[in-house]
C-alpha cells in the first residue's frame, strides 16, 4: 500500500463554528476545553470527552460535581474536535 499524502487535522469548535486547528488531538481538545473553562470553572464541573463518531468527531461533556452532579448523566457542551483529512500545503 502506497503511503498517504494526506494529514489529520484536528478542528476544535463551539457548535458549527471552527476555532482552531491542530495536527493533534490532544491540543485541539485542550483547546476547546480551556474555552469552556473560561466560564464554566473546572472547580465545579467534571469534564470528559465522548468519542461522538469513533476516530472523526469528539463532543466534550459535562456535569455538575458533588452533590449537584450526585446521580446525573454527563451532558454534552457546544464544543466539539473533528477529524479532517487534509493535503500538506493546504489548497490554492
Amino acid at each position: 500500500m502506497k503511503p498517504s499524502s494526506q494529514t489529520t487535522a484536528y478542528v476544535a469548535m463551539i457548535g458549527e463554528k471552527p476555532l482552531a486547528v491542530a495536527t493533534d488531538l490532544n491540543a485541539a481538545q485542550d483547546h476547546a476545553l480551556t474555552r469552556q473553562t473560561a466560564w464554566a470553572s473546572a472547580d465545579q464541573w467534571d469534564y470528559r470527552w465522548d468519542e461522538y463518531l469513533p476516530g472523526e468527531v469528539w463532543r466534550l461533556m459535562q456535569r455538575r460535581k458533588g452533590e449537584a452532579g450526585k446521580g446525573r448523566r454527563f451532558s454534552w457542551t457546544t464544543y466539539s474536535v473533528h477529524a479532517v483529512e487534509s493535503l500538506p500545503g493546504g489548497a490554492s
